[in-house]
C-alpha cells in the first residue's frame, strides 16, 4: 500500500473510534484512493471532523488537501481548502493569515461564478473585523459587498444575513436606531422566507438594542419572543443566548435571584452544546453580575473557575479575560499583593498574545517558502543529475564513435547537436533557479515589511491598552480611604508612584514615532511627492491609517480627543482631494 493512503487510513481509524460515519469514510478511502481529486476531499473532510477535538491536527490535514488541490489544479478544490484554511487559522487566533486564506478563497470562488460561496467568504471576512478587534469600517466593506451580492443574486437570505450584519456594525458604534432600522428589515425578509432561525437571530439583536437604550420592558418582551421560537425549533445556542439577555434584563430590574437562574440556565445549555467559548463567556458574565452586587467573593469563585478552565486549555485569551477580574475583585477585597500578581499575569498574557500572534504569522510564512525553496531545489537537483548522466552517455558514444571514423560520421555530428542542446537547457535551467531565488528574496522583504507593519500595530495597540488599566488603577487606588495602617498608606504611595512613573507616555511616543518614521520612510517619500504641502502629523496620520488604526487608537497615540481625531482625519480627506465614496485607508494602502 502507498504510504501517503497507509497515513490516511490510520488518520480515520484514530478519528472514526465508534463512529459510523467515519467507518464510511474508511471504505472510501480503500475503494477511491486512486482518484486524487477525492483525496482531497477525503482530507477537507477529515480536517471538519478534527477541527472541534484538534485544531492543529485539522491544519494538517487542509494543508495536505490544499498540497494535492494545487498539484490536480482544481480551482473548486483549492477554494474550498483556501476557506477552511481561514476558519481554522481565525480559531486559534492568527488573524492575519486567516484574512489572508479567505481573499485566496474569495477569488477563486468569483473566477469560478460561484457567487453563494463568495457571499460565505465575505460574511465570515466582515465577522473576523469585528470579533476581533479589526476596524469597522473594513468589516462595513465586506458586508456591503455581501449585500450587493445578495441583491445581485436576489437571495433574500443573503440580504437579509447582510442588514443583520450591517445592524451589528451600527449597534457597535451605539447608532440604536440605524442598527434597529436594518435589524428589522432583515427580519421582515427572514420572516418571508419562514427562516424561524433568522426570525430568532433577528428579535433577539432588536431586544439587545433597546436593552441598551434601557426600554428595559420592551427589550425583555423581544427576548421572550426570540426565547419562544428558538425553542420551539430547538436551537440551544440561541435559547441559551435567550436567557443570558433575560437574566441582564431581570438584573437592571433588580431581581438578582432571578437572573441568575437564567444565567444557570444558559451555562448549563452552552454545556450540553459543548460550546466553550459561550461557556466562558456566560461565567465572566456571573463574575461580574457578583462584582456589581458587591459579592466579591462569589465574583472571585466565578472568575478563579474560568481561570483555572482557561489555564487547563491553555487559552491565552480567556486567562488574560478571567486574571483582570480576579485583579479587579481582589482589590476590593483589598488584598492588593494578590491584585497586582493577577494583574501582572493579565498584562503578560496580553502582551503574549500579541506577539504569539506576529510570530506565528512569521513562522508560517517562512516554513511555507523553506518548503516551497527544498522542492524547487530537489526538481532542479534531479534534472542536473539526468543532464550529467546524459553527458557521460555522450563521452562515451564519443569515444566509440572516434574508433568507427567516417563511417559514423552522421551519427557523431548528431550526437554533438544533442550535446548542444543539452547544454542549452542546462543554462535555461540555471536561469530559472536565479530567478526563483529572486522571486524568494523578493517575497521574504515583503514579509519583513508585514512584520514591522504588524510590529508598528501591536506597539501602538499594546500602549494604548496599558496605559487605560494603569490609569484605571491609579483612580481605584484613590478611592481607596486614608484610615489605614501606615504599612498599608505606604504600600498604596509606592503603587501610585510605580503607576505614575508607568503612566510617562512621552518615552513610549517618542519611541513609537522612531519607529514609524524608520518603517514607513520609502512611503513618506511616495507620499510627499504626490502631495508635498501635507505637515509632519499629517504624514503620520496618513501612516496611522495605513496601519488600519481606528479615530480612537489614534487619538490614543496622539493624547487628543477621539473628535480631533475625526476632524483631522476629515482634513487630510479634503486636503488630498479623496472622493466621498473611496475609503481613506485603502487608497493610502496602494500609494
Amino acid at each position: 500500500m502507498d504510504a501517503r493512503y497507509l497515513i490516511l487510513f490510520i488518520a480515520f481509524t484514530l478519528l472514526s473510534v465508534g463512529s459510523n460515519s467515519q467507518s464510511t469514510l474508511l471504505e472510501q478511502v480503500s475503494t477511491q484512493s486512486n482518484d486524487r481529486l477525492q483525496e482531497v476531499y477525503l482530507y477537507l473532510r477529515l480536517a471538519n471532523e478534527a477541527k472541534s477535538v484538534d485544531a492543529e491536527q485539522a491544519l494538517s490535514y487542509t494543508r495536505q488537501a490544499l498540497q494535492l488541490a494545487n498539484i490536480i489544479s482544481s480551482l473548486e478544490a483549492r477554494a474550498e481548502a483556501n476557506e477552511l484554511m481561514g476558519e481554522l487559522y481565525q480559531m486559534m487566533n492568527n488573524f492575519q493569515p486567516s484574512i489572508n486564506y479567505f481573499l485566496i478563497s474569495g477569488k477563486l470562488y468569483e473566477s469560478l461564478g460561484k457567487k453563494e460561496n463568495l457571499a460565505g467568504v465575505y460574511s465570515k471576512l466582515g465577522m473576523l473585523y469585528i470579533n476581533n478587534n479589526y476596524n469597522l469600517e473594513s468589516a462595513q466593506y465586506y458586508f456591503q459587498k455581501l449585500l450587493d451580492l445578495g441583491i445581485e443574486l436576489n437571495n433574500q437570505k443573503i440580504i437579509a444575513e447582510a442588514y443583520n450584519q450591517i445592524g451589528g456594525i451600527f449597534f457597535r458604534q451605539e447608532s440604536y436606531d440605524e442598527a434597529n432600522h436594518y435589524n428589522r428589515e432583515a427580519l421582515k425578509l427572514w420572516e418571508q422566507a419562514r427562516d424561524n432561525e433568522g426570525i430568532s437571530t433577528a428579535l433577539n439583536n432588536i431586544g439587545e438594542i433597546y436593552h441598551m437604550k434601557g426600554s428595559y420592558n420592551t427589550a425583555l418582551d423581544y427576548f421572550n419572543q426570540s426565547l419562544s421560537i428558538s425553542e420551539h425549533i430547538g436551537n440551544k445556542d440561541l435559547i441559551a443566548a435567550n436567557y443570558k439577555n433575560i437574566g441582564l434584563v431581570k438584573s437592571h430590574f433588580g431581581e438578582i435571584d432571578e437572573a441568575f437562574e437564567y444565567f444557570d440556565l444558559s451555562l448549563k445549555l452552552y454545556k450540553e452544546t459543548n460550546n466553550i467559548e459561550n461557556q466562558v463567556s456566560i461565567m465572566l458574565t456571573i463574575g461580574d453580575q457578583y462584582f456589581t452586587i458587591n459579592e466579591y467573593k462569589k465574583a472571585y469563585q466565578e472568575y478563579i473557575q474560568v481561570y483555572r478552565i482557561a489555564t487547563k486549555s491553555n487559552h491565552w485569551k480567556h486567562i488574560a479575560d478571567a486574571a483582570f477580574g480576579l485583579s479587579r475583585t481582589a482589590d476590593e477585597m483589598r488584598n492588593y499583593k494578590l491584585s497586582l500578581q493577577y494583574f501582572q499575569i493579565y498584562a503578560a498574557y496580553n502582551d503574549s498574545i500579541v506577539l504569539r500572534q506576529k510570530m506565528d504569522r512569521i513562522t508560517e510564512l517562512q516554513s511555507r517558502f523553506r518548503e516551497d525553496l527544498q522542492e524547487k531545489e530537489l526538481l532542479l537537483a534531479k534534472k542536473e543529475l539526468a543532464l550529467s548522466e546524459n553527458q557521460n552517455k555522450l563521452n562515451t558514444l564519443k569515444l566509440n564513435l572516434l574508433i568507427l571514423s567516417l563511417f559514423f560520421i552522421l551519427i557523431i555530428s548528431f550526437l554533438i547537436l544533442n550535446r548542444y542542446r543539452s547544454k542549452a537547457r542546462k543554462e535555461r535551467l540555471i536561469r530559472e533557479k536565479d530567478t526563483q531565488l529572486h522571486t524568494a528574496q523578493r517575497e521574504l522583504m515583503e514579509i519583513d515589511i508585514q512584520a514591522k507593519d504588524n510590529d508598528l500595530i501591536n506597539f501602538a495597540l499594546h500602549l494604548v491598552q496599558k496605559n487605560e488599566m494603569l490609569q484605571h488603577l491609579q483612580k481605584e487606588l484613590k478611592k481607596l480611604p486614608c484610615n489605614s495602617d501606615e504599612e498599608t498608606i505606604q504600600r498604596i504611595s509606592e503603587l501610585n508612584a510605580a503607576i505614575k512613573h508607568n503612566l510617562s507616555l512621552k518615552e513610549d511616543y517618542e519611541e513609537f514615532k522612531h519607529k514609524l518614521d524608520d518603517s514607513y520612510n520609502d512611503f513618506f517619500i511616495r507620499l510627499r511627492t504626490r502631495f508635498p504641502n501635507l505637515t509632519r502629523n499629517e504624514e503620520r496620520l496618513c501612516a496611522f491609517l495605513r496601519l488600519n488604526l481606528s479615530s480612537k487608537e489614534i487619538a490614543a497615540i496622539n493624547n487628543t480627543s477621539v473628535k480631533a481625531a475625526e476632524m483631522s482625519r476629515y482634513r487630510l480627506r479634503k486636503k488630498i482631494g479623496l472622493e466621498f465614496n473611496d475609503l481613506l485607508p485603502e487608497y493610502l494602502q496602494n500609494i
